[in-house]
Parts: structure tokens; sequence; C-alpha cells
């Protein structure tokens, strides 16, 4: 009896070390083609195409720049329309407070850049019209010289903001194009400020100037964020590390896509005593810009 069972019991144990290992190989490979077939299946979803980090992602930002008369640009980094737009606003720009109504460079002033674009997202955003949230990087124009580098060169055609007797008065009236540097870039912002007449003009020339370096410069946009740490010190924002690891990625995408669009836009406004105050289609355009 006792040669039987140990018979037996040795040929189960053959069979478990021949089989055991079959199974474990065959449940290897239906593992697999589970895997290889969800993996198609998410590409023929997509089109066929794996989509790249950052290509889903939108950000925007209030960036403003910290001086005796605060300079605000609104700038949307759009990764699936592929598009980079400057909005540059009025420190004029009268926004809703607790208190009634102040104005962009007044709050920035007085309670910060935080506190503007808090600010701003709440005059914009109404109870049918909700807007993302807005960060904000406030540097001095010193600062956002170095960031950019100063001796980064961009081309702006004057003619596209002033009259011919306008240019003139600074020096462009036969040829209207300026190349200048980014060193250079607050000295041009000024002088075309001070032959413009309304604050929505004098914003819509900041804009033009910053669209026209980082159009022509795409590779400062995807440095921009490494250059933001760099200078942090001298900076103030609320984006968070990972915030800004992810505006990096998605400005790193759009910076290799041919089909990459830098622009501006400008939010009309209309004179409201010494302030002015977003018109429908102002309030329309920075809407599109916070959604």
């Amino acid at each position: 009896m006792r040669s039987r069972a140990g018979v037996f019991w040795y040929s189960l144990g053959l069979t478990l070390l021949l089989l055991l290992p079959l199974i474990g190989l065959t449940a290897f490979f239906i593992h697999q083609r589970q895997q290889q077939n969800e993996l198609r299946q998410a590409a023929a979803e997509r089109g066929g195409l794996p989509i790249e980090q950052g290509a889903q992602d939108t950000w925007r930002t209030l960036l403003v720049v910290q001086q005796e008369e605060p300079g605000f640009v609104l700038v949307r980094v759009d990764g699936p329309e592929q598009t980079v737009t400057l909005c540059a606003l009025p420190g004029e720009l009268r926004v809703n407070a607790p208190a009634g109504t102040t104005t962009l460079s007044a709050c920035a002033l007085s309670a910060g850049a935080g506190r503007a674009a808090q600010l701003l997202t709440q005059t914009v955003s109404t109870g049918e019209t909700a807007v993302k949230d807005l960060y904000y990087l406030a540097a001095t124009p010193a600062c956002w010289q170095e960031c950019a580098g100063q001796e980064v060169t961009a081309r702006l055609d004057t003619a596209a903001l002033l009259s011919k007797s306008q240019r003139e008065k600074i020096g462009y009236g036969e040829d209207s194009v300026a190349e200048i540097t980014a060193a250079e870039a607050p000295e041009l912002i000024t002088q075309l400020q001070n032959c413009l007449d309304t604050p929505g003009k004098r914003a819509d020339a900041r804009a033009a100037v910053w669209e026209a370096f980082a159009r022509q410069n795409t590779d400062l946009l995807a440095a921009m964020p490494e250059a933001w740490r760099t200078y942090s010190a001298r900076t103030l924002t609320d984006l968070l590390a990972t915030d800004l690891a992810g505006l990096e990625d998605t400005l790193q995408y759009l910076t290799a896509q041919p089909g990459l669009t830098v622009q501006y836009t400008t939010a009309s406004t209309q004179p409201a005593g010494q302030e002015v105050a977003l018109t429908e289609e102002g309030m329309q355009t920075l809407l599109e810009l916070l959604q």
C-alpha cells in the first residue's frame, strides 16, 4: 500500500511540475495580448496618433510689469488650438471690488498682482459665465528683460500702430521698422505709448512689442519657465512647481509644432471718467481668453 501511495504522489508531483509552468506561460501571453488590444483600441480612438505631453492643456496667466505705472499682459497658452495669445490691458481698466470698483493698476499697487488677477476674473465672470483660474506672475522690467535675454532681438513695424507724423516724432518716419533688443524694448514701448492718446491703444503698443519677441523667437516660450525658476527670488507668482512644470510641457510642445500661432488681440474699452471700462465686445474677448 505504501509503495502504491508513493508512486501516486510521485507521479502527481511530476505532472504538476510540467503543468504549472505551462499554465503560467499561457496566462502571461493572454495578459500580453489583452494589453496590446487595449493599446490598439486607445490608438484607434485617438485616430492612431499618440497624445503628446502638454498637447491637451490650456494655461491662463496675467503677466505684470512692476513699475510706477504697472503694465498688464493677459496670456493664453492653448495646447489643443496650438496658439499663444497675448492681450495687454490698460492699468486704468475698471474692475469690480468688494467696496465698489477700482482699477487694475491701483489694485496691483495696493494689494498686489494676485489680487488684481482675482478682481479681473470676478469682473469678467457672472453667474452664467464662469471662468477658469487665472495665475499671475509679476516682475520688474529689468527682470523681464533678463528672463528673455537682453540681447534677443525682434523687428516691429511701427506703421501698424502709428501714423507717419507720429512715427517721425520718434525717428521712424522713413523706415517704419524698428529692430530692437529685449533691453531696448521698454524704451520703445514708452515711445510708442507717448504717441498714443487712449489707454487701449497704449496697451496695444505693449502687446505688439511682446508679441513680436514671442513670435520671432519661439524658443523663448519654451525657455521662459526655466528663466522664471532662475529668477524666482525676484518674481511674485502663485504658480506652484507642478503648475510651472505643466506650463513648461505645453510650451515645449507648442514650440515644436509647425502650426503654432503667436498673436495679440485687443479687449476694447470705453472711457469712464479717468478710467476705462470694458465694452460688451471687450468683455467677450476676455471671456474667451479666460475660458
